[in-house]
């Protein structure tokens, strides 16, 4: 019989070995295998907690007979509580089978939907036609598809230099404007299952230090409209290891040239930290003028991913009919098989 419950210490070591066979995605990995035993305790505390206070992502396993047959890796998405994504669904191909997919999925949506999560999300290399149909025989949709691209040498580029008016340094004061200029470019189709509220742009002391005393980079640009009040642009630029750059760039759709404007800025300011990086973007397909300045700049486009949703609530369809008398399932009698005697 197939048992879909949490980790447990015993099955750790399948679990890396899983990750490590299966998963590209270094850090996963690594968190997992430094924390090793520490980590049972410190999940089952989180779990615990209110969706909101959890502090640690969630690993589940489907296990017959002490061996693990597949494993699915829950984080919350960003800083929303009733918003949570499907980081890892690894089966094991020795007793690979849909059904035990189907289990996981289904398991993590019921357990998590029924605290109060609304929007599960996944994001599925769109060549992969096996977990592509798996998710979407859980229920879950086609939202839109993310591009990710890099740059091995961008100094190659020869980008003119470039100065923003209104361009300065970003702060918390501008978490509620960051979130408007995020929200704003989305299209109506995917603003529930992808709008960030103004806690996924803040950075909390705690945070900051916590980066510097590991050594990693973290700064973030705004164009202010002054005339509106209003941002109309934004730049995030990190790196832990000063070799691989992650930017993030937001633009307001009606600035002419927005997108490939703070793009050669965010690229000037990684030259100017080293002259060797590597630079790794991801752009959403609605965000058509920043796929058009990627691929003309010659960044290399690695992957593209569908993104899948799934929502747990369901409305439900009042069609204004009353009903005359009550509904009785139960009516507390205890059975009179209870009192036979023989």
């Amino acid at each position: 019989m197939i048992k879909i419950r949490a980790l447990r210490p015993s099955e750790l070591k399948q679990v890396l070995t899983l990750l490590s066979r299966y998963t590209e995605r270094e850090s996963e990995y690594s968190v997992l295998q430094k924390m090793q035993q520490l980590y049972i305790p410190m999940h089952r505390l989180s779990q615990l907690l209110p969706l909101n206070l959890q502090f640690m992502p969630a690993i589940f396993v489907a296990a017959a007979h002490n061996k693990v047959l597949g494993l699915i890796w829950l984080s919350r998405d960003g800083r929303h509580s009733r918003r949570w994504k499907i980081d890892h669904l690894i089966l094991d191909p020795e007793s690979f089978s849909y059904d035990v997919g189907t289990q996981l999925v289904n398991y993590v949506i019921n357990r998590y939907g029924g605290e109060g999560a609304q929007t599960f999300l996944a994001y599925v290399d769109q060549y992969y036609n096996t977990g592509l149909g798996l998710l979407k025989s859980c229920g879950f949709r086609r939202c839109g598809r993310l591009h990710s691209f890099s740059h091995p040498n961008p100094g190659q580029l020869k980008l003119e230099p470039i100065a923003l008016e209104g361009l300065r340094e970003g702060s918390n004061a501008d978490c509620n404007r960051l979130a408007a200029l995020y929200n704003d470019a989305l299209p109506p189709e995917a603003r529930v299952c992808l709008e960030k509220s103004w806690k996924d742009f803040h950075r909390p002391v705690t945070q900051r230090s916590g980066e510097k005393l590991k050594g990693l980079f973290f700064k973030r640009w705004v164009v202010q409209d002054m005339a509106r009040d209003c941002l109309i642009a934004a730049i995030d630029v990190s790196t832990a290891d000063y070799q691989d750059f992650y930017l993030t760039l937001m633009s307001n759709s009606g600035w002419e040239n927005a997108y490939q404007d703070i793009l050669t800025y965010a690229i000037q300011q990684v030259l100017l930290i080293t002259g060797n990086g590597k630079i790794h973007i991801d752009c959403y397909e609605f965000n058509k003028q920043g796929i058009e300045v990627l691929e003309k700049l010659g960044f290399y486009r690695n992957s593209i991913a569908e993104v899948l949703v799934k929502d747990y609530w369901i409305p439900i369809e009042d069609k204004g009919t009353r009903l005359q008398s009550p509904i009785l399932l139960f009516s507390g009698k205890t059975s009179p098989a209870v009192n036979c005697r023989p």
